[in-house]
């Protein structure tokens, strides 16, 4: 496979691919390039009767809590109107799912603790709280942080 950009001052934005078939594979890049192509930096959540708009990178993570999806800042906690599934094929790519219950924002994670049980607890910079990560998430969540950040 190649990859090649072209840079042509007078021609709106493009991304091509050429291939022999569509493939799993292709389609996954296809739908990430759509998804970050068009994702807007802000959610729209709620905190009593006031709408807020908040950035992603604000936000520690969502849990469910009950029926409802909470997202978590620093020191606050707001609805989301989505669902965890909707949230994923929303959300840049440095939000990753954590456990069934939970996606976290990779970019807000200063530590993880690793743990003989398999669950691991993830620190926030500038915030107390934690989040458990599950052992069925714990690779996913370390691939994404090192995809990026540790470039």
């Amino acid at each position: 496979m190649r990859v090649r950009i072209e840079i042509d001052p007078q021609s709106e934005e493009e991304i091509v691919i050429r291939a022999n078939e569509i493939t799993e594979k292709l389609d996954s890049l296809r739908r990430a390039l759509e998804r970050e192509w068009n994702a807007s930096d802000e959610i729209a959540l709620r905190r009593g009767e006031e709408e807020c708009y908040l950035p992603y990178r604000e936000i520690l993570f969502f849990e469910t809590e009950g029926k409802s999806v909470v997202a978590h800042t620093k020191n606050d906690e707001f609805l989301c109107p989505l669902h965890l599934k909707e949230l994923l094929l929303l959300l840049p790519r440095s939000f990753a799912r954590a456990s069934k219950s939970c996606i976290v924002n990779t970019a807000c994670i200063c530590s993880i603790q690793r743990s003989p049980t398999g669950v691991s607890v993830a620190r926030f910079s500038g915030s107390d709280k934690l989040l458990y990560i599950s052992r069925m998430y714990y690779k996913m969540v370390r691939e994404i942080i090192e995809e990026t950040r540790l470039k």
